[in-house]
């Protein structure tokens, strides 16, 4: 294949399979990528100056590439995205031998880009001791009172109060644990992936594969309360399952027809005859039927009514205990407790990714360290 009879748009599936570590198709990253690049060829091809192949390709083509993307209403971090998503695509084409060099790393192809102004180390969310104490607090006492008034009714209350306990203490992502409707990978945090003997849930980490995340002691408990209460009819159920009554209910249709061979009309019989979340899910237990586990958007509307009803009014653009934050502030507590590098391990990132996040807290503890030195050496 000879570069200068080659549409830059051709190896684009090729790029996109070499990296998408879990299949074709699979991935928030490649959808990201592909959708970048695609932005890259539509300008290419509507830009009147550049061709569409790779020998009409130069360092002035990304330099006009840049300009557009500035000059879109997008913040710099997003419009340096966009663009290190293109030059990696021009790179790898380059290895492939469709290309001489990544003009798209030249520096009069990259001056028109803005400044990154990705936030400061310790400028996102992360939740305080204060938050901790003050959600986990609201949660226990939820949860406790709904068991006295309910009993085994008190799923709902049991499984939310689980869930802000694994987001405060495991520093897991929200995105390993909760269901993505645009992944068909990620189908939530399923109970057979949950050992409490090994304290660990085995999650589809960001980097496509599967690894062990920790469960601590103060998680395990509210978990294995959960647990108990919710009676999982078998492995593959969510741990966090959607308690949205039409989806509960329409996931028990389409289990007891196509799994069960049951008719339409006795179907809509026995489900017309259920009442309420606790019978719905004795059915999908009786028929060994896994419901479908929250996603992402629903388990943020869950910290969002858990603030608001335990009057948590938190400044910045959420309002609320986001979830990431909890995996912030699990990172805040083992870099000042047990450093960087065990910090890193909990949160299954580079020592190098904690330290540039973390960063503040490093400069803080310089600023006090440096200044007792001078302290020292001027006594």
């Amino acid at each position: 294949m000879k570069s200068e009879s080659t549409s830059v748009a051709d190896p684009l599936e090729e790029f996109l399979r070499s990296k998408s570590k879990g299949g074709e198709g699979s991935g928030n990253y490649r959808r990201n990528l592909e959708r970048c690049i695609e932005d890259f060829l539509e300008w290419l091809e509507a830009d009147p100056q550049s061709g569409e192949t790779f020998d009409d390709l130069d360092a002035r083509t990304f330099r006009r590439y840049a300009r557009e993307l500035t000059g879109r209403d997008l913040a710099p971090g997003t419009v340096q995205t966009y663009y290190a998503q293109v030059s990696a695509y021009v790179g790898w084409c380059v290895r492939e031998g469709l290309l001489e060099a990544n003009y798209a790393q030249r520096n009069v192809a990259k001056e028109p880009l803005p400044e990154n102004d990705g936030r400061r180390s310790g400028d996102q969310q992360a939740w305080t001791d204060e938050h901790r104490l003050l959600i986990t607090r609201y949660v226990d006492t939820r949860a406790h009172d709904a068991a006295d008034e309910k009993g085994l009714g008190a799923i709902k209350e049991f499984r939310d109060r689980a869930l802000v306990y694994v987001l405060c203490y495991s520093g897991v992502r929200g995105g390993e644990i909760f269901a993505d409707p645009k992944d068909d990978r990620r189908n939530g945090l399923q109970w057979g992936d949950v050992s409490f003997e090994d304290r660990k849930m085995t999650v589809l980490s960001k980097k496509q594969d599967w690894s062990d995340r920790s469960l601590t002691e103060q998680a395990i408990n509210p978990m294995r309360r959960y647990k108990d209460l919710l009676s999982p009819a078998t492995d593959d159920w969510p741990v966090f399952p959607t308690f949205h009554l039409p989806t509960l209910y329409e996931t028990l249709r389409t289990g007891l027809r196509t799994e069960h061979g049951w008719s339409e009309g006795k179907t809509e019989t026995f489900v017309d005859d259920l009442t309420g979340q606790r019978e719905v899910f004795e059915a999908l237990r009786e028929y060994e039927l896994a419901p479908p586990s929250i996603n992402t958007d629903g388990a943020r509307r869950i910290m969002r009514r858990l603030c608001e009803d335990a009057d948590l009014d938190l400044e910045g653009k959420h309002g609320y205990l986001a979830p990431h934050g909890g995996r912030r502030g699990a990172g805040e507590v083992m870099v000042r407790q047990r450093g960087f590098t065990a910090a890193a391990r909990l949160l299954d990132n580079s020592e190098a990714v904690v330290r540039k996040s973390y960063s503040h807290i490093e400069a803080k503890e310089m600023a006090k360290d440096a200044g007792d030195a001078f302290t020292e050496h001027d006594s």
